[in-house]
């Protein structure tokens, strides 16, 4: 039997995802630093800054992901449709990542393929 009562409020927390994302150039490359969280939550700001860091870039661009405590699957393939937009730019997108919370999701996920992995920014800034 249906009651009459009054659904509880659905409350939302006031919480802001945790989520940084730095921008820096070194040389003709640029540098995208992202920290704390990759997730469902922080995608889509994540994706609008790599878009526009890609669409500007005269250089390579370099994804730093060591602050990254935890990546899931929304945002690797954040990562991946990043990494095949660059496949048509001549400065390509390269992927810093190391350590369990980032490089192992990768790897597990199977987009260590599709991706150009570097295990730091030096690295991926000296590919070719």
């Amino acid at each position: 039997m249906p009651s009459n009562e009054p659904p509880e409020p659905l409350v939302i927390p006031d919480e802001q995802p945790a989520f940084q994302c730095s921008v820096s150039r070194r040389g003709d490359a640029v540098i995208v630093a992202v920290s704390d969280e990759l997730d469902l939550l922080t995608v889509p700001e994540f994706s609008r800054t790599l878009t526009a860091v890609q669409a500007a870039a005269a250089g390579p661009v370099v994804l730093d992901l060591t602050g990254v405590t935890f990546l899931d699957s929304s945002g690797i393939n954040a990562i991946v449709r990043a990494s095949r937009d660059a496949d048509d730019a001549p400065t390509g997108l390269r992927v810093v990542a190391e350590g369990p919370t980032v490089l192992k999701t990768i790897r597990l996920a199977g987009a260590h393929d599709l991706i150009t992995l570097a295990p730091s920014v030096d690295d991926a800034l000296n590919m070719r």
